[in-house]
């Protein structure tokens, strides 16, 4: 039986890829995620559909384009890198104080998820300012 999540590992495998400092070329990502050029590049334009800020590079006049993400967009982990939201301070802030206003909420399970919302905006919050 097919692995259903095989597309979705290749997209973080892609993403990993392009979040190093580096970045990759697209023989890079067809040679790491077995696919084919036209699928290396219907996937970088599924990422930036996504929203996902690729930069790409071409280091001599003649040299291999080289696609990577904003390092400022990356956040990382151990084993692979995700993307993290662009919130500024004070978007952030501003997100805190609306979870305020939700704290007369009767469901039980909507309050778990507000305190789950709460505590990954202040991840980010500390994310932000360990970047400055």
């Amino acid at each position: 039986m097919a692995n259903p999540f095989a597309n979705s590992v290749k997209f973080l495998k892609a993403v990993n890829l392009l979040a190093s400092p580096r970045g990759t070329t697209i023989k890079g990502l067809m040679g790491a995620l077995h696919i084919s050029r036209r699928s290396v590049f219907r996937l970088l334009e599924a990422l930036e559909e996504l929203g996902f800020p690729l930069i790409d590079d071409q280091p001599m006049p003649r040299g291999e384009k080289t696609y990577r993400l904003m390092e400022s967009y990356v956040l990382k982990f151990p084993n692979v890198a995700i993307p993290i939201p662009g919130f500024s301070e004070q978007e952030l802030t501003l997100l805190l104080s609306v979870l305020d206003f939700c704290v007369d909420v009767q469901n039980p399970d909507a309050v778990i998820h507000l305190n789950c919302i709460r505590q990954k905006i202040l991840a980010m919050s500390l994310q932000n300012e360990k970047e400055e």
